[in-house]
């Protein structure tokens, strides 16, 4: 169970990037394949150079959807449901995409 709960990061990214494959409809899609490529290496390699590097990779990707997100909002009418919907979603998925890069990013600078 300790052992799982130590991957959570890297398994919430997993599923992100599955969750983004899966809505692109493209079966070689070469941005979630290097993506998962990235994500598996650091759940199955010790190297902290990989850990870190897929950590600033996925932090910079949250980053940039976010604001993303906040344009794609700024274009609704205001106080429009599906702005609001799509703001909170959004922001939800990214922030912990985010948090979730972080943590693993700071896990592998402080590990022995």
């Amino acid at each position: 169970m300790k052992k799982v709960l130590n991957k959570l990061p890297e398994i919430l990214l997993l599923i992100t990037v599955l969750y983004y494959w899966n809505e692109t409809s493209v079966f070689l899609n070469p941005i979630a394949i290097i993506l998962l490529l990235f994500i598996s290496f650091s759940i199955f390699t010790r190297s902290k150079l990989v850990k870190i590097l897929t950590s600033v990779i996925f932090a910079l990707l949250s980053l940039y959807m976010m604001l993303a997100v906040i344009s794609e909002f700024r274009e609704f009418d205001i106080g429009s449901s599906e702005g609001t919907k799509l703001l909170v979603i959004g922001s939800f998925i990214f922030i912990t995409t985010f948090v979730s890069s972080v943590i693993m990013g700071v896990r592998s600078i402080i590990s022995k």
